[in-house]
């Protein structure tokens, strides 16, 4: 791998095994991050940016605020002015420093130039001068930000007379969450006092090490007394030159032979997987986040559901005490009838027997009396109550969905991860809540009892018990009775034709009752049969409006937690091979 190594040295053969594996691993992650909906661009490109940067050389990137001496540090290291210097903000690019047999520069991308020097430094790595952090032109810290996850190690520049600021310790910990081997340079020290430096130095260690998690490697230098020095030829020379008060020989060695070819190697190969590393654990935040709002997208659901099994029961258990009503009107009918024949079917009343208008009569006004308007009042008190139940739900399913979409603007995603992901839920959630609120806004319980009504009548029209015509329920039923009136009368005119005589008469009574009795057993039937299936077929059409306005959400949910399901298995997968590969990495040779 020549790019990998710089010069053409052979891998040894855990190395070569480790790269394959690590190439194997980061396009796993690519693929795991390609099929989450809400994957960002940029870390989705700076992913890509990792495998590619593999075949790259070995990348020293250079970063601090602005005015700390960056490029004057660059610059003193190469031993020319390769890098324009000044006390106000001038690097506005990336500037990428590679080996080229003489000095070019090139566009590589719109904020990335590429100067190409002859430097034998530069034939072992790539340095990169990145724009300064906490200047005025936010653009710059954007980009040095942006460019930090491509680097394999970065020196942190931080100058003398303001050592380690506030900012200065809030883009180191940025850095540090990309993984990055991170050298810090204490710059200017020629503005101090031989005592101060060491006084410098010691503080800037002791604020990095708590934020590092390890004792960091301090260099204290005067990138400005090296360069003038290397610019005299003076540098190496006795005890008392600018070379020695400068320091910079430290670091120079650091670089060269500390960080010889195989650790080069173990620094290339540790890079990318910490910006897997950085990603993956952002992700699995995410995708956690999102099961646990998930949870209370299914406690939702789960709660409308239950709301509309309690309607279920309660529905049921209420309807059969209105039944029982009905029943009972007609149980109290029959006994009226009953009585009524053993009244009027007898020796005694022989000659009003043969009168059959006049007992019709009395037994439409004794029997049937008022009995028609009492069921049909009571079938409207059952429509009215079942129309009441359902306003009743939907009532309820709004002011909960109602308190869900309050609490829900308290569950929005932290950070930019899962943006349509937010949306998608908020807004399906948020139609819920719409179709409910418009649903009870708009009720009309007149014309929901007027449809229920009908339907009554025309199940009870089809049966086949009276004839097609009657208008309205109590007609139906009306009809029903008179046309028993019209049987028993029947018999009466048996009787006239009989002669009536005495053996005859208990045997057409006991023939009234039992037709009665039929037919009001048929009618008690058919009306309980009738209502209670008009009832159940409103339940479940009701109970499925309900399910067809959640649909999309359920759905919604549903895909979500089986997409997140996969998602987070494959995350934590990856997460256990990225630790097992950085401990392996950590002792190949």
């Amino acid at each position: 791998m020549r790019g990998l190594l710089g010069r053409q040295k052979v891998l040894g053969e855990r190395q070569e095994a480790l790269l394959a594996q690590e190439r194997e691993l980061l396009n796993r992650l690519r693929e795991v991050l390609a099929s989450f909906a809400d994957t960002l661009p940029a870390d989705q490109r700076t992913l890509d940016e990792a495998i590619i940067h593999l075949d790259e050389l070995f990348l020293l990137v250079v970063a601090g605020e602005f005015n700390s001496g960056k490029s004057s540090f660059i610059n003193a290291l190469i031993g020319e002015t390769v890098l324009r210097e000044g006390v106000t903000p001038t690097t506005d690019r990336i500037n990428i420093l590679k080996y080229g047999p003489e000095a070019t520069e090139r566009l590589r991308e719109e904020f990335v130039l590429e100067i190409l020097y002859p430097a034998d430094m530069l034939r072992e790595i790539n340095i990169v001068d990145t724009p300064g952090t906490n200047a005025v032109i936010r653009r710059h810290e954007e980009l040095t930000r942006d460019f930090i996850p491509r680097s394999d190690m970065v020196l942190f520049v931080t100058s003398a007379d303001r050592p380690f600021t506030e900012s200065e310790r809030t883009f180191l910990e940025q850095i540090k969450e990309w993984g990055k081997k991170i050298v810090l340079v204490v710059n200017k020290v020629d503005i101090l006092q031989p005592q101060e430096v060491e006084t410098v130095v010691q503080f800037v260690r002791d604020n990095a090490m708590p934020l590092l998690g390890r004792q960091p490697e301090v260099f204290p230098l005067s990138a400005r007394l090296a360069q003038r020095s290397k610019s005299s030829g003076t540098a190496g020379g006795g005890a008392d030159n600018e070379w020695q008060q400068s320091r910079f020989e430290a670091v120079e060695r650091y670089i060269t032979d500390t960080l010889d070819e195989d650790e080069r190697i173990r620094l290339k190969l540790l890079n990318p997987l910490g910006v897997a590393q950085s990603i993956t654990t952002r992700y699995r935040t995410a995708v956690d986040e999102r099961l646990r709002l998930l949870q209370e997208d299914f406690t939702t659901i789960d709660q409308i559901d239950k709301q509309i099994e309690l309607y279920r029961q309660d529905l049921q258990r209420d309807f059969h005490l209105h039944i029982a009503e009905i029943e009972n009107l007609l149980h109290e009918l029959e006994l009226r009838g009953i009585r009524f024949f053993d009244d009027t079917v007898r020796i005694g009343r022989m000659f009003d027997l043969m009168k059959t208008d006049k007992i019709r009569a009395e037994f439409e006004e004794q029997v049937i009396g008022d009995t028609t308007a009492q069921i049909e009042q009571r079938v409207q008190q059952i429509i009215d109550w079942l129309v009441d139940r359902q306003f009743r739900l939907w009532q309820a399913v709004n002011e909960y969905l109602n308190r869900r979409q309050v609490a829900r603007n308290r569950d929005q995603m932290l950070g930019d991860i899962g943006t349509s992901f937010d949306y998608n839920r908020s807004a399906l959630l948020a139609s819920v809540g719409q179709t409910a609120r418009q649903v009870v806004n708009t009720y009309d319980r007149e014309a929901e009892a007027e449809e229920l009504s009908r339907g009554v009548q025309g199940a009870m029209t089809a049966t086949a018990v009276v004839e097609v015509g009657a208008v309205g329920l109590g007609g139906v039923l009306l009809a029903v009775l008179t046309g028993a009136a019209a049987d028993f009368t029947g018999i009466l005119f048996s009787l006239a034709v009989a002669g009536a005589g005495l053996y005859i008469i208990p045997s057409k009574r006991r023939q009234a009752k039992k037709d009665f009795h039929q037919k009001i057993s048929t009618l008690r039937d058919q009306l309980t049969r009738t209502i209670t299936r008009q009832v159940n077929s409103e339940l479940e059409a009701s109970s499925g409006r309900i399910r067809e306005a959640i649909g999309p959400y359920t759905r919604f949910v549903r895909a979500q937690r089986e997409q997140l399901g996969t998602v987070t298995e494959e995350l934590a997968a990856i997460d256990g091979v990225l630790g097992r590969l950085r401990a392996e990495i950590a002792t190949a040779s």
